[in-house]
């Protein structure tokens, strides 16, 4: 099947970006040869302006906040996280979604927290405040001005970085290289880490587990091609299990 439709993956820095590599393996398991390219992009409002061959976009800093006004038709998740990483040629109009928040949901899915903590206050902690709002929540930012009425909007405890870093479920959405930082002269935990910048190492010497960000990646993807390909968010893609352990092989992750 010929198509002239892309997709891509928009943001800046993007060079890092697996997100190529994930949705080329879940386009061949649908048997499509779209392609799925990787572009360098800060101004989103203009690059839309002048490309009209794409039908599906994954968005990532700095991208996330734009897409809210760049898109005719937001959705309420996108709306309430005030963040969205997708946008989606439907009807002749640009929509907006997020799919972090699935990611992070089905990353942590075999999990049960009794307490889940959030590093940072950017668009991605906004999404996993969202994602384990049934869990009791504690938030810490570096930047008290943000966290403040984020942990406010999302009834999260503001709490010390000891306290959040001792929850039994932590995601830090802090830079890469920031949580080695925040970590140093800190004792070991017994929790789990979920740590979404994949570039660096698991925490194996101050957690007792850890969930590469990869699987969040996955699974975020996973939920725009749901959304793409598929009938909608909700709905999973044909052998879908048997294509995340096929993105998982591929990406050289192991159970």
């Amino acid at each position: 099947m010929m198509s002239a439709d892309k997709y891509a993956v928009l943001g800046s820095p993007i060079a890092h970006s697996m997100s190529p590599v994930i949705h080329r393996a879940i386009l061949d398991h649908l048997g499509l040869d779209n392609e799925y390219l990787k572009l360098e992009v800060t101004d989103l409002q203009k690059f839309i302006k002048s490309h009209d061959e794409f039908l599906g976009l994954s968005l990532t800093m700095p991208l996330k906040v734009q897409a809210l006004t760049v898109a005719t038709k937001v959705s309420d998740l996108a709306l309430e996280a005030a963040a969205a990483n997708t946008l989606y040629w439907f009807d002749g109009i640009w929509c907006a979604e997020n799919t972090d928040i699935f990611g992070l949901q089905q990353a942590a899915a075999q999990l049960q927290p009794k307490s889940v903590g959030v590093l940072g206050t950017g668009a991605t902690a906004r999404s996993a405040v969202m994602a384990f709002r049934k869990s009791p929540l504690k938030l810490w930012g570096r930047r008290s001005e943000a966290a403040v009425p984020l942990a406010e909007n999302f009834e999260a405890e503001l709490a010390s970085l000891q306290e959040v870093l001792s929850c039994d479920l932590v995601i830090s959405t802090l830079p890469t290289g920031a949580l080695s930082e925040t970590l140093v002269g800190q004792p070991s935990f017994s929790g789990t880490l979920l740590d979404v910048a994949y570039s660096n190492k698991p925490w194996v010497e101050h957690y007792r587990d850890s969930i590469s960000g990869l699987d969040m990646l996955i699974w975020q993807a996973v939920g725009q091609q749901r959304i793409f390909n598929g009938e909608g968010l909700e709905t999973p893609l044909p052998d879908e299990a048997k294509l995340v352990e096929t993105i998982r092989a591929t990406l050289g992750m192991t159970k």
